[in-house]
């Protein structure tokens, strides 16, 4: 259910522009999304087949590494442009590892944000952030930060499908680092990011759906892997190293260039030293 559209309405949430949280919802089978989300996710699939699968290799992303954190003893988790709560949540995720896990979500789309509300009203340990995440101070001095979260321990910045909706080269860079230095020695950063692939076919495909982005209410930009890595300066990224989302540490054997869908996102975890 994606709620009532007149209350919707009155929360000022338009209906009439498809938001990148409900289309990547629908990419990866929610329900929190509206038929303008719908049409345009479908028109994206027509031009880039493997669209869907690429969304999902995300989220499956994702989970793996927010085990992998938990397994290494983190219990706290910062999600960085969280979005809609769809199938298994981060705290879940991270409480089949470590069950006293806290996790802060943070998201400016308010869909987003009334959906996680409804899912986390009766969890402890975990609650969610309206809020631009490039507003750094307010994320980190917010109430419900200070509350869940406690900094001299380490942390878990989730930035997963997010940066790439920040057009400011300079704007991404700084944001990243002022919640790297944030958090304690010890803390990850787990971070996934749209490129242009390497298959020529591939890139025009994805070229023509970031230039149908521009009609959403916040365009995508691709950046290169050079330029994605250095986010991760003074950092020590595990391995694999920066590769593309169903590369990273996968649960079951991947068939080189089964699919062109792998080109599209990259994806690390590193630990601050």
């Amino acid at each position: 259910m994606v709620g009532d559209p007149a209350e919707l309405t009155a929360r000022q949430i338009d209906l009439k522009q498809a938001s990148p949280s409900r289309v990547y919802d629908y990419l990866i089978g929610g329900a929190c999304n509206f038929a303008v989300d719908r049409e345009w996710a479908n028109e994206a699939i027509k031009r880039m087949p493997w669209i869907r699968a690429a969304a999902r290799s995300n989220r499956a992303f994702l989970r793996r590494a927010v085990r992998l954190c938990a397994s290494h003893g983190v219990t706290q988790f910062l999600d960085l442009g969280s979005g809609i709560p769809s199938g298994q949540s981060v705290h879940e995720m991270a409480r089949k590892i470590e069950p006293a896990s806290n996790v802060v979500y943070v998201d400016n789309e308010a869909v987003a944000v009334a959906h996680s509300q409804l899912t986390l009203d009766a969890v402890s340990g975990a609650g969610i952030i309206e809020a631009d995440l490039t507003d750094t101070d307010f994320v980190l001095r917010h109430p419900l930060t200070r509350s869940l979260l406690d900094f001299s321990r380490p942390v878990a910045l989730l930035m997963t499908a997010s940066l790439y909706y920040i057009p400011d080269h300079d704007l991404v860079r700084r944001t990243v680092a002022r919640y790297v230095d944030a958090v304690p020695s010890g803390s990850y950063l787990v971070l996934s990011h749209t490129t242009l692939g390497k298959s020529q076919r591939d890139a025009l495909e994805l070229a023509n759906v970031l230039e149908m982005t521009k009609s959403l209410t916040s365009a995508a930009t691709a950046r290169t892997p050079a330029w994605i890595a250095a986010l991760f300066t003074g950092l020590e990224m595990l391995d694999p190293g920066l590769v593309y989302t169903s590369y990273w540490r996968p649960e079951g054997l991947r068939v080189l260039n089964q699919a062109p869908w792998h080109d599209s996102v990259l994806a690390a975890v590193a630990r601050k030293p």
